[in-house]
């Protein structure tokens, strides 16, 4: 992956907002960032974060009734801004252009029908292919996947598969389209850690062999360190820091992405007995947000300036850029 490439997808000033019986609430709050052919963006951060509305956002996947984007929101694929794009046209970009894995796959694919079948609506739906080349292509990308006796699994039932058989499926049912983006949405948070393993393993495979773009949500640090080339850091639905992994892991600068990495379990560094530190307090309600730093009230550098202003999303050295008042020293590593 190269930044000196064109991104596949821009996301500028993306702000989201959902109706409720309390008023309006904006949930993500200016979300800007570009994502790159063969690149693994990764996004952070605690529950509530963000996270997982950014990326419904970009698909349109959130109720049109209950919520709405504010004017100068932009997802631009292909020239196009599918924020305002018409239905018609987002059914035409979903699955086969940008393809997305949730969570937990049993909630994803229907009890009642077999894998076979659903891998071939998306084939029907998306491309021209026959019913045997369907079936062909639907098979090979369950061997793609390495799914054990792929030939067999076609015709079986979700209920039939285990977990990761379960994920490996929606990975192949996203990716048979062969799609420009693929966002994964905590893919991995419901499986044990050696299918987690592998898992991870299959789509960093698949990214370096069809050049497809992944936005990675998780909250987990690890699992970001060892499969993204660069983090986004949400909190209360902004981003508050951005940077090549190696660089946020090795220096971050903003004191909320070095509290997490702090609370990270790292072999010898615990004595023991002792506590992992742990970040005191809790993130702002959305309907009742400070004036000032969103982070201030859990901030052990906070001053009244922080208290009173909102820090700026600025950018902070190459290819990074970080929303604080006083960023902490490029020397100071996280421990």
């Amino acid at each position: 992956m190269s930044t000196e490439t064109k991104p596949v997808l821009q996301v500028e000033h993306l702000s989201t907002c959902f109706k409720t019986d309390q008023g309006v609430v904006t949930a993500i709050d200016d979300v800007s960032f570009d994502l790159y052919p063969g690149e693994t963006l990764g996004i952070v951060g605690e529950s509530g974060s963000g996270k997982t509305v950014t990326s419904k956002s970009i698909m349109r996947l959130l109720p049109e009734h209950l919520s709405f984007q504010k004017e100068g929101s932009v997802v631009r694929f292909e020239g196009k801004n599918l924020v305002t794009a018409t239905e018609d046209e987002m059914r035409e970009v979903r699955g086969a252009r940008v393809a997305m894995i949730f969570q937990e796959p049993m909630t994803s694919l229907n009890p009642v029908f077999t894998i076979g079948w659903q891998l071939d609506e998306a084939l029907k739906y998306h491309t021209d292919l026959d019913r045997a080349a369907r079936k062909q292509r639907a098979i090979e990308m369950l061997k793609l996947v390495e799914m054990p006796n792929a030939e067999r699994r076609f015709d079986e039932y979700p209920h039939q598969l285990s977990g990761g058989m379960r994920q490996r499926v929606m990975i192949a049912m996203a990716l048979c389209c062969e799609p420009d983006i693929l966002i994964a949405d905590e893919p991995t948070t419901a499986l044990d850690v050696t299918i987690q393993a592998q898992i991870l393993r299959l789509m960093d495979d698949l990214k370096h062999k069809t050049n497809t773009a992944i936005m990675l949500i998780t909250h987990d640090l690890g699992v970001v360190a060892q499969t993204c080339d660069r983090v986004l850091v949400m909190y209360a639905g902004r981003v508050v820091e951005s940077a090549p992994v190696h660089e946020l892991f090795d220096a971050p600068r903003h004191p909320y992405t070095k509290a997490l990495l702090q609370s990270i379990p790292k072999s010898g560094r615990r004595e023991h007995g002792k506590r992992l530190p742990t970040i005191a307090g809790l993130v702002p309600s959305l309907f009742d947000l400070p004036p000032g730093c969103r982070f201030a009230a859990r901030c052990a550098y906070r001053d009244e300036h922080c208290d009173a202003v909102e820090p700026e999303l600025v950018d902070d050295a190459p290819r990074r850029r970080v929303r604080c008042h006083y960023p902490l020293p490029a020397e100071e590593v996280a421990r």
